[in-house]
């Protein structure tokens, strides 16, 4: 009896350490930060999701995370406050040091990983910080009417530019099986024209989270390449109709979908532009369905009142038709023919008249 016992004790003990996740510590060490509370975030899909939480006292505070995939990227964000510091941990623990007033002076001691990450934009700033003291000096020279100096302090910010450039190129080379790499291109992957992209994530000879967020933009992006078919959505009008994209193709030889905001100075100087086309044309089958992103209602109908557009406005404030129109930069807009085929992009200033010219003639 006494040897079932023990056995079944022996088996509880190993079954409960078992149960018990290895973890790593995040040891917070911040000056005027009493009282307040910090987060321990990891992004998942992208989005940071909180994993812990203390309340720093005595300067003080540690949070725990579990052991994870290592190239997951976590961050410390302190309650009310915007923005957060983030980092790899290479699941080992880290130290966050500084004052919480001076958030861009705090350290973070964390790992390996970060560390080389560090080093990267370290570089990338000290290129970034010759340009300013070189355009700094432009402006003085501007300013003195030396225009040969101007020029000649043109071509030095131009040369900067490319040794940045040239830096950015051979590192992504040199790391291809780091994805630290992946990791950056990641980061700046809505900068690069579709080719290019491909091309870089191609050399990419490891996997990552990172590469397969790439590759994941690069198929959505081809989805919305000239000649494939528009996405659907339906939205409100600002008196409060229905608006369904396919319905509007249908009915019109031509269809512009623009997305633009009331805060947006290139989209507010485009709306004329958008405006005197569709008075030019709309007679002859061209519509425009304006897409906001605007968070704040009364701004956007402001801005529609202001800027006197006469053609359907509709508010994307929970970003559906934004999300499937891949929307990182405004002003931009997509040109669909009446089969709803996108025949053009991205068309601006006298670009959207000549476009409309060629295909309505």
């Amino acid at each position: 009896m006494k040897k079932h016992l023990i056995l079944l004790l022996a088996l509880a003990i190993g079954l409960t350490a078992c149960d018990k996740k290895e973890t790593f510590k995040v040891n917070v060490s911040l000056k005027n930060g009493n009282d307040e509370t910090v987060y321990l975030q990891k992004f998942v899909d992208n989005d940071p999701v909180i994993i812990d939480s203390a309340v720093i006292t005595n300067e003080m505070a540690v949070l725990t995370a579990p052991v994870d995939d290592p190239q997951i990227q976590y961050a410390l964000k302190v309650k009310g406050k915007r923005g957060s510091m983030r980092f790899f941990a290479d699941n080992k623990p880290v130290s966050i040091v500084g004052d919480i007033n001076n958030p861009r002076d705090v350290g973070i001691m964390a790992s390996e990983t970060q560390a080389e990450l560090d080093a990267y934009y370290n570089q990338i700033q000290e290129y970034y910080n010759r340009m300013r003291s070189n355009e700094e000096t432009k402006n003085a020279a501007f300013q003195n009417e030396d225009y040969a100096a101007v020029d000649s302090l043109d071509n030095i910010t131009k040369g900067i530019e490319e040794e940045l450039d040239n830096y950015t190129e051979t590192y992504l080379k040199e790391h291809a099986d780091n994805f630290i790499a992946h990791y950056i291109l990641d980061l700046e992957k809505h900068d690069y024209p579709l080719d290019q992209l491909k091309e870089k994530v191609a050399t990419f000879n490891t996997e990552s989270i990172y590469k397969d967020n790439i590759n994941d933009y690069i198929t959505k992006q081809e989805r919305l390449e000239v000649g494939q078919p528009f996405i659907d959505f339906t939205l409100q009008t600002n008196d409060g109709k229905s608006v369904t994209l396919s319905e509007v193709i249908a009915k019109n030889k031509l269809t512009l979908v623009d997305f633009w905001a009331s805060w947006c100075g290139p989209c507010r100087h485009e709306n004329p532009v958008v405006k005197a086309a569709y008075e030019q044309y709309h007679e002859l089958g061209f519509e425009v369905v304006g897409v906001s992103v605007d968070q704040d209602e009364a701004a956007w109908l402001k801005a529609v009142a202001d800027d006197q557009l006469p053609y359907a406005q509709v508010l994307d404030r929970e970003g559906t038709a934004s999300e499937a129109y891949m929307i990182y930069y405004i002003p931009a807009n997509f040109l669909f023919d009446q089969n709803g085929t996108m025949v053009a992009k991205g068309l601006r200033g006298e670009d959207l008249s000549a476009k409309l010219g060629e295909l309505l003639k």
